[in-house]
């Protein structure tokens, strides 16, 4: 691995485990997840993937009764901040779930992504909703991945202007930490008819 490689990959390894600790931190989910020792090489990563997979995503693996994830990330995306969001929230959500011994959806997944972005980005500099009107959707979707995207986006878009509605301003802080707490350990149901 070059020392350009390895670099990106210290890089990415910070910004997983500090992306992994804002989680923990507003959602209070005792995780104990050093997030940053899951990071896995995007070349270690495709050795395991099938053919076209993603540049950057999680790897989950289920072997003889354990469960073993590693988020991967492209050097391209090293600055991509949502890009480290969306992994680490995923890592972060599908070890929440497996210490309850809970399925959770790819559908889940995303929605919960999309609500962790909106809740750093208010928490670190009060424009949460951006993401939600700053975006694009990768071409290389299908179309049973993009109706998944874009019913995540759109419920999350409805639940987070709601959250700004309730919640207008820093004062307001306490309030929206609980309710997006509260809305981390929602049923699934429950979740997709949140507003």
């Amino acid at each position: 691995m070059t020392r350009e490689r390895r670099l990106a990959l210290a890089q990415i390894s910070r910004g997983v485990g500090r992306v992994q600790r804002w989680l923990e931190t507003i959602y209070r989910l005792g995780l104990d997840l050093p997030g940053d020792r899951f990071v896995v090489s995007p070349e270690q990563a495709r050795e395991l993937l099938p053919e076209g997979s993603p540049r950057s995503g999680l790897l989950v693996l289920e072997a003889g009764g354990d469960l073993h994830l590693g988020v991967y990330v492209d050097p391209a995306d090293v600055w991509d901040g949502d890009t480290i969001i969306e992994e680490t929230s995923h890592l972060v959500c599908i070890a929440w779930h497996a210490v309850r011994e809970q399925k959770v959806s790819q559908l889940q997944l995303e929605l919960q992504s999309e609500v962790d972005r909106y809740a750093i980005a208010r928490l670190r500099h009060g424009r949460g909703l951006d993401h939600f009107e700053d975006f694009r959707w990768d071409d290389r979707l299908d179309a049973v991945e993009r109706d998944r995207y874009e019913t995540a986006h759109r419920v999350a878009h409805r639940y987070c202007r709601g959250l700004e509605a309730r919640h207008p301003t820093r004062a307001d802080t306490p309030g929206l930490l609980a309710e997006l707490r509260d809305f981390y350990r929602r049923p699934p149901h429950e979740k997709l008819h949140a507003a």
